[in-house]
């Protein structure tokens, strides 16, 4: 039988993703990466070891579509709704994505220069080895989101509504949080995080001993201490 202390803990613990078990679709049909296009309907399209430049696919709709070892310069899906859909192995210079909802999605192996997603939404979305460059956050709403072994450069999530979102072994160079709303089902444990700005906004966050020793001075600069 728990302890009241270990009870006490225990209701301590922030709620952890929920992510849905994702399964790409059995009957996939081959499509081609260079013709998507704007306000374009996709269902179980299979983008397969492709390659193209500039795409553009503006409120884009993609169902239980898989993309696979594919390659852009530049990928824009402003305003485009993803649900159910596989990014694996897959590499774009930029990837623009304002607006946009991703719902039920998995990224796997992924690298992107930069991420632009300001007042983007994302749902039941796991991120596993990926490498991100600039990931673009602001005024963003990410609910049950977790980053898994992943890299990102720099993140800048001003503004941003973060709920049940976690980062399980990603390295953050740095953060910005001003303005970002975090709350108590933030964690931040197992992430090795480098640098982060204003750190006032991670009230209510729960981190590591270890993780607070080595931003301590980023703590105490927040403080106006002077370390001598």
């Amino acid at each position: 039988m728990s302890t009241p202390a270990q009870r006490a803990q225990s209701a301590a613990e922030p709620k952890a993703p929920n992510i849905a078990r994702f399964a790409p679709a059995e009957h996939l049909h081959e499509a081609q990466l260079q013709l998507l296009e704007r306000e374009g309907s996709y269902d179980s399209a299979h983008f397969f070891d492709q390659r193209a430049d500039e795409l553009d696919a503006l409120l884009a709709m993609f169902l239980d579509c898989v993309f696979e070892q594919s390659q852009a310069t530049a990928l824009t899906l402003d305003r485009a709704h993803i649900s159910r859909t596989m990014f694996a192995e897959c590499g774009v210079a930029q990837l623009h994505a304002v607006g946009a909802g991703f719902a039920d999605c998995l990224f796997t192996g992924c690298r992107f220069g930069s991420f632009a997603a300001m007042e983007s939404s994302m749902h039941s979305v796991e991120m596993r080895d990926c490498h991100i460059g600039y990931l673009n956050l602001r005024d963003a709403t990410w609910r049950d989101v977790r980053f898994v072994d992943c890299v990102i450069d720099e993140f800048d999530a001003v503004g941003a509504q973060l709920t049940h979102v976690a980062f399980p072994g990603t390295r953050i160079e740095s953060i910005n949080l001003q303005h970002a709303t975090v709350g108590d089902d933030g964690d931040l444990r197992g992430a090795r995080l480098h640098r982060i700005e204003n750190v006032e906004y991670l009230r209510g966050t729960t981190m590591s001993l270890d993780q607070i020793a080595d931003l301590a001075a980023a703590f105490a600069a927040s403080l106006g201490i002077r370390v001598a």
